[in-house]
């Protein structure tokens, strides 16, 4: 990383082919002097908010080449129904109010069948709505049987909604219907992580001879006198408030800087924690559910790279994740997870969610032992080995943008340029998550980087096609005050499909966290992370 002036870089040719792909940096080159609109598009997304429930939520990139197909085809499966603007609260919807009915209701049901539930959005009057674009978690589930199962969601963009789920087990089996948000609290959302990627800031801490200054950082900082820090390998720009003495190269150390309040008073109501993730009220008792008669199990596949994710992809019965993508296994003894991850070097890359992971393996096998390397535990990297089954597993944070305390610039890695140091090594695994620091910011920053990463993934699978890449999703639960499970819906849908056609696996931890008894929570409790480890293991030892 170094800090630049607007001038042509050496490095122009390599970032053509993003350029290409992504369509949005209008990078012009005409005889010698680039125009100085690298990094402005990213934060101009979106010209204007929709007016009309008729909208979608798609972002408006110039299509500059038959190059982009993949990226206006990546921007289509996050269009969404926008609501009006200027919605007043009493005209949204409301969960007290909304109702759900099953379709074709049965007195009696069996495992494997499907059951349909006609939702029907109401504003806080008791009005039908008549437009979409609100968001629901929807599940059955058992708090007897430690069950669930979750449902998927069609909307009828008519203020109706059908949710569909398969039957996976016998006995109690109740209905949850939540409201998450309302279309027009999204409608808010949206608008805001297009206009205003500044709401979430950071601080960029100088020092040389004694001085220290203190300035706020951020992917942009239109109009303001800034210090450009740009990685030639990953194409991205970083910047930092000019500081009044000391020079852009004295740029040491990175920590959260804080939130700004962008939400109007007409707006802020949409988001009362009264509206979001709430039930909607049902008088419906527990479903009859049968065990299937005279059937025959069909034999499951083993856990390996490249399989396709159902859906759903699994259910939970008595706090048992059963996988239906394949035959994973649970590693209730250390001593079977120890002996799977024997001679393997497994490496994490990502965020907290991920680094549970780590801290999960780390408390629950004996013999799997931190070594210290001196760095903050927030960042990494963060290593542990197991000498009597050589074996290590490591994990490190991506690059920013990070929200947590002060920590040394040159600290913080991109997942990229990490893979590429990454030779041929026998039993190699790496796990990937990155989404959850990206949600506030407009789409095209977290399709630049996915680019990215998935460009090194691929180089690294054909230098060493041993290796298992494992991508893990986002979770549920975003209750950071920015946060969102839509908005990191939207993340987690770019990168399922930009990983899909490659050798790799994508671990479906979003049902895993939404169809739990327990609360949503971006960090989940240690059953369910027993259950994505166990999960991960399954794909590292499918045999």
């Amino acid at each position: 990383m170094f800090w630049t002036n607007n001038s042509c870089k050496p490095h122009l040719e390599k970032m053509k082919k993003l350029v290409v792909f992504l369509g949005v940096l209008g990078v012009v080159c005409f005889t010698g002097i680039i125009s100085n609109i690298l990094w402005r598009d990213h934060f101009n997304i979106l010209g204007n908010h929709p007016v009309t429930f008729e909208a979608t939520s798609t972002p408006t990139f110039p299509v500059t080449s038959p190059q982009s197909e993949e990226l206006n085809n990546l921007l289509k499966m996050i269009e969404w129904p926008l609501a009006p603007t200027n919605v007043s609260l009493e005209f949204s919807t409301y969960s007290k109010t909304s109702k759900y009915f099953i379709i074709n209701p049965q007195a009696i049901y069996v495992i494997g069948e499907s059951l349909e539930v006609l939702i029907i959005a109401k504003d806080h009057k008791g009005r039908t709505k008549n437009y979409g674009g609100d968001l629901f978690h929807v599940k059955l589930h058992s708090l007897s049987l430690k069950a669930g199962v979750s449902g998927s969601v069609t909307d009828h963009n008519n203020g109706s909604y059908t949710a569909r789920f398969i039957l996976q087990w016998s006995g109690e089996t109740m209905i949850s219907v939540r409201l998450m948000h309302s279309s027009e609290a999204i409608a808010i959302l949206h608008q805001k992580r297009d206009t205003r990627p500044d709401k979430v800031f950071f601080n960029g801490y100088f020092e040389k001879n004694g001085t220290q200054e203190v300035v706020e950082c951020n992917f942009d900082l239109p109009g303001q006198d800034v210090c450009e820090y740009y990685d030639q390998r990953n194409g991205e720009k970083w910047v930092c408030q000019r500081p009044k003495v000391l020079p852009c190269d004295s740029y040491f150390y990175h920590s959260m800087g804080g939130t700004r309040n962008v939400l109007s008073k007409e707006e802020k109501p949409f988001f009362s924690m009264s509206l979001i993730d709430q039930e909607i009220p049902s008088k419906l008792g527990s479903l009859n559910v049968l065990p299937q008669k005279n059937v025959t199990k069909g034999t499951k596949v083993d856990c390996n790279p490249g399989l396709k994710n159902p859906n759903p992809s699994g259910f939970y019965y008595q706090d048992v994740w059963k996988s239906l993508v394949c035959s994973n296994k649970q590693f209730d003894n250390h001593s079977e997870a120890a002996k799977c991850l024997a001679g393997k070097i497994v490496y994490m890359f990502g965020d907290s969610t991920l680094r549970q992971w780590w801290e999960y393996l780390v408390a629950f096998i004996p013999t799997l032992k931190v070594i210290s390397l001196h760095a903050p535990q927030a960042i990494g990297p963060i290593l542990a080995t197991d000498a009597e089954l050589n074996y290590l597993v490591q994990w490190r944070a991506h690059q920013k943008p990070l929200r947590m305390a002060r920590i040394g610039v040159r600290d913080i890695h991109y997942i990229a340029s990490e893979l590429d140091e990454l030779g041929i090594r026998n039993g190699m695994v790496i796990v990937i998550t990155c989404w959850s620091h990206f949600v506030t910011y407009p789409v095209g920053l977290y399709i630049r980087r996915l680019y990215h990463i998935r460009e090194a993934v691929s180089q690294l699978l054909e230098r060493s096609p041993e290796t298992k890449i494992i991508i893990k999703s986002a979770n549920t639960g975003y209750g950071f005050v920015h946060g969102s499970d839509w908005l990191s819906l939207q993340l987690d849908t770019l990168m399922r499909a930009m990983f899909s056609k490659l050798p790799v696996t994508i671990l479906d931890v979003w049902q895993m966290t939404s169809c739990h008894r327990e609360p949503e929570n971006i960090h989940p409790p240690k059953i369910i992370i027993k259950n994505e480890v166990d999960l991960m293991l399954s794909f590292i030892c499918p045999q």
